[in-house]
């Protein structure tokens, strides 16, 4: 989707999420350098933002499925955008393996959104009452069909396994998914097919108007794929380079 195709409005959101998660990640890395008590930023209110940042991505992302299929699918931008995705999540693998083997993400938000994406081009053309239900079904639905039989790694990325997983960063398909159906179904009751222009440019300043600091959050926004690569290493490096020269 062009600069001039896109909603500002979802990239502005986009963005928001992208900097509480930049947020949380900091204060994660502080206590995974025990600057701070992990357990505090792994639990309570920290667990609970967490959760809130990580339903909104996929939310978003359903919105986004539905604003770039809504008028018919361009297979050949949907396969390159999902061999992003798919790269991008065999990144954080690849790296998170070397270095951790045991806790190592193997089924993360960026695995999960490709799963999703797949998904959508199954399911969207779904009515959007259908696409909301089976969101709630898959909540619903998940304490019933949990097992232990769900251990083995290429079982657990379905959330099903009652256990701790050990990864890092784990987005079962139950429940997550559900936030991303939820997006796919919300934006199809609400915008439809003809896309008016609800979610455009009209809440914001128009681009020759921006400064440095709107520029900047809006290609947050566009960009939060790459921003979601890089600032954690920054963020590591900062902080163990604070800690090494203190």
């Amino acid at each position: 989707m062009s600069s001039r195709q896109r909603s500002q409005l979802i990239d502005a959101l986009r963005a928001t999420a992208v900097l509480a998660m930049m947020i949380y990640h900091f204060a994660w890395d502080l206590g995974f350098f025990n600057i701070v008590d992990p357990v505090i930023v792994n639990s309570g209110i920290w667990k609970l933002f967490a959760v809130s940042i990580g339903s909104s991505f996929l939310f978003l992302s359903g919105i986004s499925f539905w604003l770039a299929s809504a008028k018919g699918i361009n297979l050949k931008k949907f396969l390159y955008r999902l061999a992003i995705l798919l790269g991008a999540a065999l990144l954080v693998t690849v790296g998170t393996y070397k270095a951790n083997p045991d806790t190592f993400v193997f089924f993360g938000i960026l695995h999960l959104l490709a799963v999703c994406t797949l998904l959508g081009l199954l399911i969207y053309r779904l009515p959007a009452f259908l696409l909301l239900f089976l969101g709630l079904a898959i909540i619903i639905g998940k304490p019933y069909l949990m097992s232990v039989d769900f251990q083995p790694k290429y079982l657990a990325w379905t959330g099903l396994f009652p256990g701790p997983t050990g990864s890092a960063d784990f987005y079962g398909f139950f429940p997550w998914s559900s936030a991303y159906i939820f997006g796919l179904g919300v934006a199809k009751l609400i915008i439809g097919v003809r896309q008016e222009n609800i979610w455009d440019s009209s809440l914001f300043m128009k681009p020759y108007k921006r400064g440095i600091l709107q520029l900047s959050f809006f290609w947050i926004g566009r960009n939060s794929l790459l921003v979601y690569l890089i600032h954690q290493p920054i963020l590591m490096a900062m902080i163990f380079g604070y800690l090494h020269y203190l």
